[in-house]
């Protein structure tokens, strides 16, 4: 064989290598803001991440709505982020109305006509499963995820502490990588093991309360974004910085808004009004007014909780945002 030949073909197997990339969450073009947390390229970091292409007009996209919801659920977002990518709608507030009508968690962000670097995608509902290094772990439908997901996560060691060994503070990394308890003795070692003379241990302990002092700057940056837009988002998460840093210094300015957010009666109604929200979804879940909307108006007994139930929110809290989206459903179910 020729050497041009030879050449030719490596160009051609180089163009080919480039046109099939592996996807990646470098780069990704976010879209526009649809649903739950915003966007933000540093959230994903050290992170399991799952990017779902899904369509509001694609019948098995709604039906995996649902069970992406429980995947955020159970593991949390602490370690895991699921971004869903609704890519046919261009109306912000349809994507947004069919996701949630359809049970999608307010804990998975949604967006609109984003996209990843290098995906190759011809047909939904398409996922694409990032390990907590960045690495392309599955790719394909969002209901063979389960073994994936537990997979990536089980062997993620934590948004906090991934990138690095320990070797002088392995315990107090273990535990931080978790955010699974109090840390309040775990940071009082680092503090302790930081004034110390072990050089090794001294930088390593330096970092961890570094990345737990940025943490909790930025978790307090996020409840004071979500307070007014989000005010369910802002408690979830202030409650989580409080279980995490109660009694320790820094979580002082959480405990002290957890008192100021008591006394602000608009805060508490417009929790109220997601708490009844919440309970009008779960009895639309239940008859199966998402699924199955002409059987579900069968059930009379269950139809009256829910319309009864959407009225009484209106009422009560007009002016609260579980209002505007009681009166979208409402009218997304017809009812």
């Amino acid at each position: 064989m020729s050497t041009a030949r030879i050449l030719s073909l490596i160009t051609l197997g180089l163009l080919a290598g480039v046109l099939h990339a592996a996807a990646t969450l470098e780069g990704m073009r976010p879209g526009s803001h649809v649903n739950g947390p915003k966007f933000d390229p540093a959230d994903l970091k050290g992170r399991v991440v799952l990017v779902e292409y899904w369509g509001i007009n694609c019948p098995p996209c709604l039906a995996s709505i649902p069970h992406i919801s429980e995947l955020q659920v159970k593991y949390g977002r602490d370690q895991f982020v699921i971004i869903a990518n609704q890519c046919q709608a261009a109306d912000d507030a349809k994507a947004q109305s069919v996701f949630k009508s359809r049970g999608g968690s307010d804990l998975i962000t949604v967006i609109n006509h984003g996209d990843l670097t290098g995906a190759n995608v011809s047909g939904i509902p398409h996922c694409f499963l990032f390990s907590h290094d960045g690495k392309l772990v599955y790719e394909g439908s969002p209901f063979d995820l389960d073994a994936p997901v537990e997979s990536a996560v089980k062997n993620s060691p934590g948004f906090l502490i991934a990138g690095r060994t320990y070797q002088k503070t392995g315990k107090q990394a273990a535990t931080i990588g978790t955010l699974k308890s109090n840390l309040t003795g775990t940071l009082k070692s680092l503090r302790t093991l930081a004034k110390g003379d072990d050089a090794t241990a001294k930088e390593e302990a330096e970092h961890l309360l570094g990345k737990l002092t940025d943490y909790s700057e930025r978790s307090m940056t996020k409840i004071t974004k979500s307070r007014v837009e989000d005010p369910l988002a802002a408690s979830e998460t202030l409650a989580r910085m409080v279980a995490l840093f109660g009694g320790d210094e820094i979580g002082k300015p959480f405990e002290e808004l957890v008192k100021e957010l008591k006394s602000d009666k608009a805060f508490q109604n417009e929790l109220k009004a997601a708490a009844a929200l919440g309970e009008i979804k779960a009895q639309a879940d239940k008859i199966g007014l998402n699924g199955q909307p002409e059987e579900a108006k069968r059930n009379r007994q269950g139809m009256t909780q829910v319309v009864e139930g959407l009225r009484a929110l209106i009422k009560k809290f007009p002016d609260s945002k579980a209002a505007s989206e009681a009166a979208e459903l409402a009218k997304h179910w017809g009812i």
